[in-house]
């Protein structure tokens, strides 16, 4: 009786389950089709009000159980949450642009999406993967593919569609606005992700060929990074982000001091991955590694693109090569000395100790340092300037030094804390990110203190 009675329990929770997806479908569905309407009927203030109340409505009611059959998942997934404010933030974003863009990004986010799920429903011979951490299908993306292919025939204009490389960097770039997702947040991220890139095209006439090309390169490098193991799951989406931004919309001069900093980074790691086993997960670096390295760097590109003062150039090659001087440091140092002197407790230890230094270490920090701001600063003014290089070096080898005290005194005590001693997966953010975030921000500060002693 008690496995009949659980097996009926089982059988009555995926009825429930299937109900609440169809209804939570129809509801998407129905609010698109209607919000469409009204972008024909009355005005965008008006419009706003509408989108803003319906926004405030779904978060107001996510908790109560009379709402349940429309929020109610069995994946923690917060799409109905998403979903509104996917809406909104579209709209505001596409507020001063031609109304068919934000028409477009709704129809895909309130056709499309749920024909991929649909689709995925399908199990012969459908193919399941994971890019983010919800699963997705085969089906699914063609469905949703060629939905938004009909969606974009419909709504943009026959001038923008005649370009063909704009047709296909926009599928593909929804087609990762969709596959990213996590716990349903592709109801935000194609809306926003669409609403970004037509806001691009619009104001800046790119490339399409290029951004194309580079997508679907950053696509692949990504996936072959998690596929041999150099960056997680989240560590490698993070890369093939950065280095579509860093391409297409920095540019060149940006991404080849962090491409250099990054490949010989693996090079020196695989020379000899034994002496740094403890501290690299098998499964690669992660998200917060990736972030940890890049932050203060990609920060500077953004602020330059922003205020066009050559200030964050400096800042943004200090930043790459502290963090280029750190890893080098790290990674050649155990190659060349098989003891370190460590700054903790003034005593020799293993080569390879958080908070040791040693003369093969030091002197790769350096050099590494050196190359990255040498190399950096011709790429972005095509010329020498010895003073103002050794001045980046100088400032990115003693944030190194700094990467090592706090390693020393403050890693350590950071591990003790509760909030580190929960992050056990291995996309968890450790106090060694704290210190390489630290160390690497003091780049900057040396920086500015040098240049101005100097000039």
């Amino acid at each position: 009786m008690e496995a009949k009675e659980k097996e009926i329990n089982t059988t009555n929770s995926r009825a429930t389950r299937k109900k609440a997806f169809i209804v939570r479908k129809l509801v998407h569905l129905i609010t698109g089709l209607l919000i469409l309407l009204l972008t024909y009927t009355i005005e965008r203030h008006v419009l706003l009000i509408l989108i803003f109340a319906g926004s405030i409505l779904s978060f107001v009611t996510f908790r109560f159980k009379s709402w349940r059959l429309i929020h109610q998942t069995d994946n923690k997934s917060l799409g109905t949450l998403f979903y509104p404010l996917g809406i909104l933030l579209s709209f505001l974003l596409l507020a001063d642009l031609p109304l068919y863009y934000f028409q477009t990004a709704l129809m895909v986010l309130t056709v499309s999406d749920p024909l991929a799920n649909l689709s995925g429903q399908i199990n012969t011979r459908n193919i399941l993967f994971r890019i983010g951490r919800d699963k997705k299908s085969l089906y699914g993306t063609i469905a949703y593919t060629l939905s938004n292919l009909l969606v974009a025939a419909v709504f943009l204009p026959p001038e923008l569609l005649a370009d063909a490389f704009f047709v296909v960097t926009l599928l593909v770039l929804a087609a990762y606005c969709e596959v990213i997702s996590w716990r349903g947040s592709d109801n935000l991220s194609i809306p926003i992700g669409l609403a970004l890139f037509f806001i691009f095209q619009h104001n800046q006439q790119p490339d399409f060929l290029l951004i194309s090309v580079v997508l679907t390169v950053a696509g692949a490098g990504a996936s072959m990074l998690y596929a041999w193991k150099l960056l997680t799951r989240y560590g490698s989406l993070a890369a093939g982000l950065l280095g579509f931004y860093l391409t297409v919309i920095a540019g060149w001069n940006w991404l080849l001091p962090v491409l250099f900093f990054f490949f010989s980074s693996v090079i020196f790691t695989k020379i000899d991955p034994s002496a740094r086993r403890e501290k690299t997960p098998s499964s690669g670096r992660n998200v917060w590694q990736v972030v940890a390295n890049i932050l203060w760097a990609l920060l500077s590109s953004v602020l330059f693109l922003v205020f066009k003062n050559e200030l964050f150039i400096f800042f943004f090659i200090a930043s790459v090569a502290a963090v280029t001087a750190d890893t080098w440091a790290s990674e050649v140092g155990p190659l060349l000395n098989k003891r370190s002197f460590s700054v903790a407790d003034w005593k020799m230890h293993k080569a390879g100790t958080t908070g040791g230094i040693s003369f093969g270490g030091t002197l790769a920090a350096l050099t590494g340092a050196f190359l990255v701001s040498a190399l950096s600063y011709y790429l972005f003014f095509d010329t020498w300037n010895w003073i103002r290089i050794s001045i980046l070096t100088l400032s990115a080898f003693l944030a190194c030094f700094v990467d090592t005290f706090l390693g020393a005194f403050v890693e350590g005590k950071l591990h003790k804390l509760s909030f580190f001693k929960k992050q056990k997966t291995k996309e968890a953010f450790t106090p060694n990110d704290v210190v390489n975030l630290g160390g690497s921000f003091t780049a900057w500060v040396f920086f500015l203190v040098l240049y101005v002693l100097v000039f």
